[in-house]
């Protein structure tokens, strides 16, 4: 399954692509890049799964940050402390990455949410792509 879609932003008179950021240099004009989410209750799991993703190549990077998650699960509500995975990628290693999620991770449901990245500079995306398994 692909995840990209034409970048589009909105001046209130339609859709325009973005092909250039003012102060940026920047040649995106579809999201071919994302950025997964995914939460964890413990530091090390948090570590364990964004080395995976970095290792096997299905993310170039992985910022871990500690949170406070308030949501409801199994008809009650809860307030517990988490650990956020944003992974930055391609779209077209988002289902090798939701692989290794499911397999890897402790939750019996996972968080996967997939965030497109509508713009960026031309050489952090550059990496991003050069970063990724052509074939996950």
């Amino acid at each position: 399954m692909r995840w990209a879609m034409s970048a589009r932003v909105s001046s209130g008179h339609g859709p325009h692509p973005i092909s250039h950021t003012e102060g940026m240099d920047t040649q995106m004009t579809s999201t071919d890049f994302v950025m997964v989410q995914t939460t964890t209750d413990s530091a090390e799991e948090a570590e364990r799964l964004a080395s995976a993703v970095v290792e096997q190549q299905l993310g170039a990077c992985v910022q871990v940050s500690e949170i406070r998650s308030v949501y409801r699960w199994q008809g009650q509500t809860h307030q517990d402390p988490e650990y956020l995975l944003s992974i930055k990628t391609t779209s077209a290693a988002v289902a090798g990455l939701f692989r290794l999620l499911r397999q890897q991770h402790s939750y019996e449901e996972p968080e996967m949410v997939v965030l497109p990245i509508i713009d960026g500079s031309t050489g952090y995306l550059q990496w991003v792509a050069e970063s990724i398994n052509s074939n996950p």
